[in-house]
């Protein structure tokens, strides 16, 4: 079996305990994140007809907010269903980052830099 080629242009990294990614349509916490995009657990409907959002990033034990943040979806995966009380099924959306501004860049970098705990 021939090992895929990693198409990741960055390194990815775990944030901090808390660090959460929200939308119009999703609220949840992030699992990795790299200068080129991050993927976070929701729970809801697959919503990849959305093929771009804009998104925000805070960290609320330390005071952080990255605003407007342009994505693209790149994935919307099921990682397990609802309970039969309880309809919404977990799913994680990866995502890339997309004509981000220099402040949204010095910002990220920032974060990746100081509210991050290790390489993913």
């Amino acid at each position: 079996m021939l090992a895929q080629k990693e198409r990741r242009q960055f390194t990815r990294f775990r944030p901090k305990d808390g660090t959460m990614a929200v939308n119009r349509h999703a609220l949840g916490p992030v699992t990795n994140i790299s200068m080129g995009g991050l993927s976070f657990r929701y729970m809801g409907e697959d919503s990849t007809r959305t093929v771009s959002d804009i998104l925000g990033i805070f960290l609320g034990s330390d005071d952080f907010l990255i605003e407007k943040i342009p994505t693209k979806v790149i994935s919307d995966k099921l990682i397990s269903y609802g309970s039969s009380f309880m309809r919404a099924s977990t799913r994680q959306r990866s995502i890339q980052f997309t004509e981000l501004t220099d402040s949204q860049r010095k910002n990220l970098k920032d974060f990746i830099d100081n509210k991050t705990v290790g390489v993913y």
